[in-house]
This record gives structure tokens, C-alpha cells and sequence, in this order.
């Protein structure tokens, strides 16, 4: 592109209206997310291709095939995440306006008083503590010795734990507790975030996080006295998560018991998938003409 072009470029952009700006920016975001999330998703399915060194005691095994299905379903569910919560519409004035409590169910109902940013700065500090959480397993030699699986699993868990819910919200298309409120600003209650109410991404990660955390140091420890003081004290950080997520006024009991049970099945079946004595599980992906399907195969 000669240095004409260029200019004739930046001048046509600098006369663009607000809305192409926005449109502009909009696309240009989702172009690089996109390619993080892609070049970060190759670079482990290179990275987990590589057989490093075995050792006898390691519970845990990578399988080329088993990590290339997961690793492709998370890129899938990324994209399809990522497109459908663009098609979110905001909330117009009118339609806040109709929104009535009365209309929540009663279990979830007390969410609808809740109006606390403090509550959700404080639950993006301990969801962001637990993210980082797992790196205390390599104070373990064991686990520094077989360090590539456990890597793996652990962006496999991540990725798996963020999307789901991303994609769910996008689907649900649920509203926040906090649009209930007369106590939250207008200005929160018309953008698309707040139409994402179900399920709980916080919750979600922050479970798949401590239960990960747990499982991979009772499998390399399984004769340890700290195991219970791990296990007890992760899962009491990701219910402060929940409880946060609820004082907030952003998430609804039931998208926070949704998160939890999603999150912590997540962080305990990624491991026991790679588990060297479970052999007799095969994973699989499925395609047909009404989409994709993942399968799991397990031989008693």
C-alpha cells in the first residue's frame, strides 16, 4: 500500500461518521479476539503434540487425538460465544420500564434488591486469585516433573469453564437482577450485559478452578494430610465468588448454582479423562446433519 493510499485511507477514515467509528472499532475487536483465541488454541495443540519426558509415577497422560477435540470444541463454542452475544439488543428505556420483579420466580427474586459495585470488584478479585490459583501446584516437584499435562488441562479447564457460560448467556439472553432495581443507573441497565444474566461466568470459572486445583493435588498427593485444608479452602473462595457474584446484583441464585455445578464438573472431569488408569474412556466427535456432538465412551 503506497504512502497515498495511506493517507487517502486515514483522511476517509477521520470523516467517518460516530456510528461507522463504532461499527469500525466494534469489528476490528473482534477480529483480534478472534485471533488470539485462535493462535492461542493452535499453539497448545502444538505444544501438547510434543511428547515430553515420561515418568513413572505421573497420573496423568496427554493423548494427541483427546486434545485436539477438546481444544476444538472450546474454539467452537469461542466463536459461536462471541457471535450471538454481538446479536444481544440492549435494553430500550420502555422496555426497563415494564420490568417488574413480581415477574422472578421466588427463589430468585431477592436478587432484584441487590445493587453493589464494591460486591463485583471484590468478586473479580477472587475469581482473578482462583484463575491464578493452580500455580501454587508447582511448589510440588512431582507436578513440576510432569508439568505439560497439567498445563494442558488446566487452559483446557479455563477456556471450557469462560466459554459455556458466554455461549449460554448469548442464548438465554437473561436479565441481570440489577435491571430490576430502581437503585442501579440507567446507564447499566442499557447495555447488553445486561441481558446476561444466565449462567454465572464468575461462578463458573472460579468452581472449575478450585475443584482443579484440588483434584490435581490429590492425584499427584493422594496420601497427603493437605488435602482437606485445599479442598476445604478453594471451594470456600469460589462460594465467596457466588455470594458476590449475588450481593452484586448481577447474577440470580439460580445462575450461581448453575455456575458451580458446570464449573466443578469441569475441573474434576478434565483430569479424570487424562488419568492414566482411565484407559477405557474414549472420547469422540460426532457430525451429522444436525451439527456436531462430543462423545464420551466409557468401558467398565
Amino acid at each position: 500500500m503506497g504512502i497515498n493510499s495511506i493517507t487517502y485511507l486515514s483522511l476517509h477514515l477521520l470523516n467517518q461518521s460516530q456510528y461507522e467509528k463504532n461499527i469500525s472499532n466494534k469489528l476490528l475487536s473482534n477480529y483480534y479476539v478472534n485471533q488470539f483465541i485462535f493462535r492461542l488454541i493452535f499453539s497448545l495443540l502444538i505444544f501438547t503434540s510434543i511428547h515430553s519426558i515420561c515418568f513413572a509415577q505421573s497420573p496423568y497422560k496427554l493423548d494427541t487425538k483427546k486434545e485436539s477435540i477438546i481444544f476444538g470444541s472450546a474454539i467452537g463454542l469461542a466463536v459461536i460465544s462471541l457471535t450471538i452475544n454481538d446479536d444481544i439488543l440492549p435494553f430500550t428505556q420502555d422496555e426497563i420500564n415494564t420490568l417488574n420483579r413480581k415477574d422472578v420466580n421466588k427463589f430468585d427474586r431477592g436478587a432484584t434488591y441487590n445493587w453493589s459495585p464494591a460486591s463485583g470488584n471484590a468478586s473479580d478479585i477472587f475469581a482473578a486469585a482462583l484463575i491464578l490459583s493452580p500455580a501454587l501446584l508447582t511448589f510440588s516437584d512431582e507436578v513440576r516433573n510432569d508439568f505439560t499435562p497439567v498445563l494442558t488441562m488446566y487452559f483446557q479447564t479455563l477456556i471450557l469453564a469462560g466459554t459455556l457460560p458466554l455461549t449460554l448467556k448469548g442464548i438465554t439472553q437473561r436479565t441481570r437482577p440489577f435491571a430490576y432495581n430502581e437503585d442501579a443507573p440507567l446507564e447499566e441497565k442499557e447495555t447488553q450485559n445486561a441481558k446476561r444474566s444466565f449462567f454465572s461466568g464468575h461462578t463458573s470459572v472460579a468452581f472449575a478452578m478450585a475443584v482443579f486445583l484440588s483434584t490435581v493435588y490429590s492425584d499427584f498427593h493422594p496420601n497427603s494430610q493437605w488435602k482437606p485444608f485445599i479442598w476445604g479452602v478453594s471451594l470456600l473462595a469460589a462460594t465467596t465468588v457466588g455470594y458476590l457474584r449475588y450481593a452484586a446484583g448481577r447474577h440470580f441464585p439460580t445462575d450461581i448454582i448453575t455456575g458451580a455445578l458446570v464449573g466443578s464438573a469441569l475441573g474434576y472431569f478434565i483430569p479424570f479423562i487424562h488419568r492414566t488408569n482411565e484407559s477405557d474412556l474414549d472420547v469422540s466427535l460426532g457430525i451429522n446433519g444436525n451439527g456436531s456432538t462430543l462423545n464420551f465412551l466409557y468401558e467398565f
